[in-house]
């Protein structure tokens, strides 16, 4: 059975119910459990009415400022009220999109500083997301060293993972995993320990081949650890075996905590 780290459930169908069809659908083809991933309070607050059933079902929800908002305390006030109110197990994604350029570098860098100030807080993991921003990511996660969690969709070099792995955080790829031309992903894939490695879709986005271009769901995970396997030359269910350890550790950690 399969773990999705970070899908976006209400990016992929607006309805509540087909919402549901998804999930049920995804955990008919061999969806384990995983992360469904708000990217504003206010994206969670209207879609709030899933949560229970994913709740029920065994999946976790995060929520945070995408790096396309400017920062407040009103709005970190409002992501707090949100994360308390609907029991969210970690804050994100966060972090800093140089790629496209919503806001200013120094916009992104102080919501994103502002919101590891809340993980602090609150307890609780952070799901980063870091696009051609490497060094000033390390920077600010570097000042949090206590705050921990996933590197998001990891595009990088070995020397990248490197850096993440020294701060304690969990890396985790995505379905460009199974490009051809990802060489780089390829290299560092075995570069990681495996007792680091998650695996997500990022769905609706960045389908994994032979669905490249394609819509994307949280079940076409399989793909990318069947992907993942043959890179580690491991078999399928040890790779399945050794992940679903990864999801028990990181679970704990945090429920402990709070």
């Amino acid at each position: 059975m399969f773990i999705d780290t970070h899908f976006h459930l209400n990016m992929i169908e607006e309805s509540i119910d087909n919402q549901v069809n998804v999930i049920e659908k995804s955990i008919s083809e061999g969806l384990r459990t995983g992360i469904n991933i708000y990217t504003s309070p206010d994206a969670l607050e209207n879609n709030k009415n899933i949560l229970p059933k994913l709740n029920n079902l065994g999946f976790k929800t995060s929520c945070g400022w995408y790096p396309e908002y400017s920062p407040s305390q009103e709005m970190m006030d409002k992501l707090e009220e949100v994360i308390i109110k609907n029991d969210v197990f970690a804050i994100g994604e966060i972090g800093l999109e140089y790629y496209r350029m919503h806001k200013p570098k120094n916009e992104q860098i102080e919501l994103f500083e502002l919101q590891m100030e809340l993980a602090r807080k609150l307890k609780k993991p952070v799901i980063i997301h870091s696009r051609d921003a490497f060094e000033d990511t390390i920077n600010v996660l570097k000042k949090y060293n206590d705050v921990k969690g996933i590197i998001h969709c990891f595009t990088g070099t070995k020397e990248m993972v490197r850096a993440y792995l020294d701060l304690g955080y969990y890396i985790s790829f995505a379905g460009n995993l199974t490009f051809k031309n990802a060489r780089d992903l390829h290299e560092a894939i075995n570069y990681v320990p495996i007792n680091k490695v998650f695996f997500e879709t990022d769905s609706p986005f960045l389908a994994p081949v032979p669905f490249r271009g394609q819509k994307n769901y949280p079940y076409f995970v399989k793909y990318t650890y069947t992907f993942a396997s043959k890179l580690l030359e491991m078999d399928l269910d040890e790779l399945v075996f050794l992940v679903k350890g990864n999801w028990e550790e990181f679970l704990n950690h945090y429920l402990h905590l709070v």
